[in-house]
């Protein structure tokens, strides 16, 4: 029983410090430390101990809704433009719709791939290439989506006059269709461009990334886990 054993380790130890003549005090002091219950480690509070994993808490859907609004720089984006020229949010968009003018240009309208998708990057405002555009800029969305803009017209104008067939359904002439095109594309074309980078600001507010939380969590920890499946699957048993 416990309570034996304790007795008898008492015991032993006082006939060993009588025969070691130790005072009765410090024996008592020895006795009552041994009866007594370990202390516990001091517990901390979850809330006072920080996350291991390094996550921020989501915000709420009002404030990614506030937070996603950027004023608009004018300066900063125009000298930015040269940049932005030069980058996938810019010839991605207006490679795809060179080359759907091309394939248009090529059958006549007649292709079913171009019937389907001419509509959407070569009608005015060119909806698909200013929201990629606006996805993909880093900055100045509305810029690019009006300079897209610029250049469906001048593409739409250029199918016009060069296969006529193309631009007779409208009862148009080429300067007022390039007239159209001109005032609806640039104007909403900047509009819908920065209208796609607000969206893709508000989905990263709303959801933090988790590859970041991952990072967070790997460099808390300072080791790589081990990976227990480290030997070769054709490795011969011994």
């Amino acid at each position: 029983m416990p309570r034996a054993k304790r007795t008898a380790r008492a015991e032993a130890r006082r006939r060993y410090r009588t025969a070691q003549n130790v005072p009765d005090e410090d024996l008592d002091d020895l006795e009552v430390t041994d009866d007594a219950p370990p202390a516990k480690a001091p517990q901390k509070s979850a809330a006072a101990t920080p996350s291991a994993s390094g996550a921020q808490p989501r915000p709420s859907i009002a404030t990614a809704f506030r937070q996603a609004f950027r004023p608009v720089d004018l300066m900063g984006d125009l000298k930015a433009l040269p940049r932005l020229l030069i980058d996938k949010a810019f010839f991605i968009p207006v490679g795809a719709m060179l080359a759907i003018a091309a394939v248009v240009a090529a059958t006549g309208g007649r292709e079913l791939v171009s019937q389907v998708l001419a509509p959407y990057f070569l009608y005015p405002p060119p909806i698909a290439p200013v929201f990629l555009a606006g996805f993909l800029a880093p900055r100045a969305s509305w810029l690019l989506g009006a300079v897209i803009g610029l250049i469906q017209s001048i593409v739409t104008l250029v199918l016009v006059t060069t296969a006529p067939g193309l631009g007779s359904a409208s009862g148009a002439t080429d300067t007022g269709l390039f007239a159209y095109s001109l005032a609806v594309s640039v104007g909403f074309g900047a509009f819908y461009a920065a209208a796609a980078a607000w969206y893709k600001r508000f989905l990263q507010g709303a959801n933090p990334p988790r590859r970041q939380a991952a990072q967070s969590a790997k460099a808390s920890s300072g080791k790589k886990p081990a990976n227990s499946n480290s030997r070769p699957l054709l490795a011969r048993k011994r």
